[in-house]
């Protein structure tokens, strides 16, 4: 399938950051490995895992499940793979663009991603994509920064994005109920964590 001009961008800009991307993980992992938790203590069944990234989940991921592990980037897949080595998990990796997956309508019981949706150019069409290939009456699980609602600073993140999106491609005042919602998902828990809120933990399923 031939991609759209923002999943060709977003493809090469995460090529070129895999490579460097340890001190990223190495600066934020102390704070975010609980919340990485917390959200895989929540999943079972089939498993897909939207945007593996270099792997940083897959120490969380639970005990006798099968996950199809996908990303965008043949790069960060590489990594993942690394990092899964000596970690006994059934995992199958698999290059894929989160908004076109290449799986049946239902095909896993849990879908999750984690910190992926501030860097997706069209964050509901995924949503509804990760619905499709979730079976009706399973979990969907989102962990991102979003929005931080406070009167100054969320009106301050709004202006910073601008810039945070021309330079990095990476959306900083996202508000992930609202996609989520638009994407006609049905929100079961929803979860504000860190500092002012900054954080914030999803779990949906699919609308009956």
């Amino acid at each position: 399938m031939k991609e759209n001009t923002g999943t060709a961008k977003t493809k090469a800009r995460w090529e070129r950051l895999a490579e460097h991307y340890g001190l990223v993980e190495f600066l934020s992992e102390w704070i975010l490995r609980a919340y990485r938790k917390t959200l895989w203590s929540h999943a079972s069944g089939r498993i897909l895992e939207a945007g593996v990234g270099t792997g940083l989940n897959i120490p969380y991921y639970p005990e006798g499940a099968r996950v199809t592990a996908t990303d965008l980037s043949g790069t960060m897949i590489r990594k993942a793979r690394e990092r899964a080595r000596g970690i006994h998990r059934d995992i199958v990796f698999e290059e894929a663009d989160l908004c076109h997956l290449p799986f049946e309508d239902g095909a896993f019981d849990t879908a999750a991603a984690t910190f992926v949706f501030c860097s997706v150019p069209e964050p509901v069409a995924c949503l509804r994509e990760m619905a499709r290939v979730t079976k009706r009456g399973g979990r969907i699980l989102l962990l991102d920064h979003v929005r931080i609602d406070r009167p100054w600073l969320g009106p301050l993140m709004d202006r910073i994005n601008v810039a945070t999106v021309r330079l990095a491609g990476e959306h900083i005042n996202h508000r992930m109920d609202a996609f989520v919602r638009e994407a006609g998902l049905e929100i079961v828990e929803s979860r504000r964590c860190g500092l002012m809120g900054l954080i914030q933990f999803i779990v949906a399923r699919p609308a009956a």
